[in-house]
C-alpha cells in the first residue's frame, strides 16, 4: 500500500514510521521535507499553493492522510489553513481514485459550550469563523473523495509542550469548571494506523471518529497535578483571550473499531510525560 501524508508533522511522522515498518510505502510532504525521516519518499509542498499539489498524483497513493494546521490563529488563518487547503486538495484529479482520505480535524467544530456531552453526531459550530472554516473543510473533503474525518480532542504528550512549559514557569490557569478531554499523541497516531490497516483489509471504517480519552477534566486541575509532581508553585490567573472549550467528549466507536487507548485518562498520559521530561534533564 502507498500512503501520502500531507502536512507531515509529529503525528504524520509517527503514522508513517509505523506503516513503513508494516511494509507500506510512505510519501511524506511538507514545506521542510528535510526534517522528515529518510525512510519516507520526501516531497516539498505548500498546501496553500495548489500548483504544489498537482505533481503528487505521480505517486498514485492508495490512501491520503492530511494533518492541516491554521496559517495563523485568526479567522483568515483558519480559512486558509483548513478550508483553502481542502478546496485545493479536493480539486486534484488524482484524489478521487484513492481508497480513502483521512482528514484530521478537531473537536473545536462542535457547537456545545455549556459542559454537555458530544459525540460523532453532535451539532457543529457554524457561527465562530475559525470553527466554521474547519466544518466547511470537512464537508469539502467528503464531497471530493471517500473520506474519514478524525476529530481529536486536545493532543498532548510532548515533554516540551506548551502546557508543560507553562507549569514549569510557575504559571497556572484560574480555577474554572470548563470541561475538556484530551488524547495522547501516541494514541492518536495509533488510532490512525489502526484505521488505515482496517480499511486496507476491507473492514469497516466510519466516516467520522471522535478521538478522545475517557476523562473530561479542567486544565487547571491537570496543571496543579503537574506542579505537585515537579514541586512548582503556581500563580493562577485568567489568561484572557478566547474562552476555553467547555464540553465532554465520548466516542463509543473506538471500542467498536477494536481500538484500546494506551492512555485512557490524562493521569496515565501525563505520568508518561513526567517520565519523558526526566530523561531530558
Amino acid at each position: 500500500m502507498r500512503l501520502l501524508i500531507l502536512g507531515c508533522g509529529d503525528i504524520g511522522t509517527r503514522v508513517g514510521l509505523a506503516l513503513t515498518e508494516a511494509g507500506w510505502t510512505v510519501i511524506a510532504a511538507r514545506r521542510s521535507p528535510e526534517k522528515l525521516p529518510s525512510v519516507f519518499i520526501r516531497q516539498q509542498i505548500d498546501m496553500t499553493q495548489p500548483a504544489s499539489l498537482a505533481p503528487l498524483g505521480e505517486h498514485q497513493p492508495d490512501y491520503v492522510l492530511v494533518t492541516p494546521i491554521p496559517q495563523s490563529y485568526d479567522a483568515a488563518g483558519y480559512e486558509t489553513g483548513f478550508l483553502g487547503a481542502a478546496q485545493y486538495l479536493g480539486a486534484q484529479p488524482w484524489l478521487k481514485p484513492c481508497r480513502r482520505v483521512f482528514w484530521v480535524s478537531s473537536t473545536r467544530v462542535y457547537r456545545e459550550a455549556g459542559g454537555g456531552w458530544v459525540d460523532e453526531h453532535s451539532a457543529l459550530n457554524t457561527v465562530e469563523p475559525q470553527a466554521n472554516s474547519m466544518v466547511c473543510a470537512e464537508a469539502c473533503i467528503r464531497r471530493s473523495a471517500t473520506a474519514t474525518v478524525i476529530r481529536p480532542a486536545g493532543v498532548y504528550g510532548n515533554p516540551d509542550g506548551m502546557l508543560v512549559k507553562k507549569v514549569l514557569s510557575g504559571r497556572g490557569s484560574a480555577p474554572g469548571a470548563a470541561f475538556g478531554n484530551r488524547i495522547h499523541r501516541d494514541d492518536l497516531s495509533r488510532l490512525i494506523v489502526h484505521c488505515l490497516l482496517r480499511d486496507s483489509r476491507g473492514e469497516w471504517v466510519p466516516p467520522t471518529i471522535l478521538a478522545c480519552d475517557n476523562d473530561a477534566t479542567p486544565t487547571c486541575d491537570i496543571e496543579r497535578w503537574l506542579a505537585q509532581e515537579w514541586g512548582v508553585s503556581l500563580t493562577e490567573e485568567d489568561a484572557g483571550g478566547r474562552p476555553r472549550a467547555n464540553r465532554q467528549c465520548r466516542s463509543s466507536l473506538l471500542n467498536t473499531l477494536g481500538f484500546e487507548l494506551a492512555y485512557p485518562t490524562w493521569r496515565e498520559g501525563y505520568a508518561q510525560v513526567v517520565l519523558a521530561r526526566q530523561s531530558l534533564e
